[in-house]
């Protein structure tokens, strides 16, 4: 008898090992077997069978380059999904969670935590996007271009700004493509860094205190 798909994802996602590296790779960059082993202190070795075991449930794939193997979230539904996990297993108001870490991180390619939360309440109060439907309706705008967006201009068949349900906040930011595209230019900018030894970790620079003050009036208060 073939086993159920939904025992072989429970199995992947059940081993401590194996959610520390999922954590890491939740980033949207691919990391190596060495990388990924450091993040959840195992060996390489014993990294290669977790991530065989990730890879047969289809949760990562593997990217050849040169004489590395690279290894990342197989795509973006999977990225949703297993965020959607970690909005029903944490606890928002756990002292487990890193301050740094709820303020702002990386969610697969857009911005998350409160710094995220923040601007889509902001934009939400500026009429610049309205919830509908499980996404987010943009209206057009000249601060788009400051924050590095350019509106489709005919419809999508996917939705341009899709609502994320944040799992520290418990509060919608944006995915999708607008929020791949906040998050690249906020870095692009030097608004945001993404320090070394947290892969999810983005830290807010002056620079990034200044510009979302100027472009949306938001005070560091509001998501430190």
């Amino acid at each position: 008898m073939e086993t159920d798909r939904l025992d072989i994802l429970g199995d992947a996602l059940a081993h401590p090992s194996r959610a520390r590296m999922l954590n890491a790779l939740m980033d949207g960059r691919a990391f190596t077997n060495k990388e990924l082993a450091s993040h959840a202190e195992i060996t390489p070795q014993t990294a290669t069978a977790h991530l065989d075991r990730l890879e047969y449930a289809g949760l990562i794939t593997r990217l050849k380059s040169g004489r590395h193997t690279y290894h990342r979230i197989a795509s973006e539904e999977v990225a949703t999904a297993l965020e959607m996990l970690s909005t029903l297993a944490s606890n928002p108001l756990s002292a487990r969670t890193p301050p740094e870490l709820r303020r702002a991180r990386s969610c697969y390619n857009h911005l998350a935590g409160r710094l995220a939360i923040e601007i889509t309440q902001t934009l939400t109060r500026k009429k610049m996007i309205s919830e509908v439907d499980g996404h987010f309706a943009p209206q057009p705008s000249p601060t788009w271009g400051k924050l590095g967006v350019t509106l489709p201009k005919s419809p999508a068949k996917k939705p341009f700004a899709k609502c994320c349900l944040d799992w520290s906040e418990r509060k919608y930011h944006i995915a999708g493509p607008m929020g791949t595209a906040l998050l690249n230019n906020a870095l692009e900018q030097g608004w945001l860094t993404r320090p070394h030894y947290d892969a999810r970790f983005l830290g807010v620079t002056a620079l990034g205190r200044r510009a979302f003050a100027e472009i949306l009036g938001l005070s560091p208060e509001q998501y430190e």
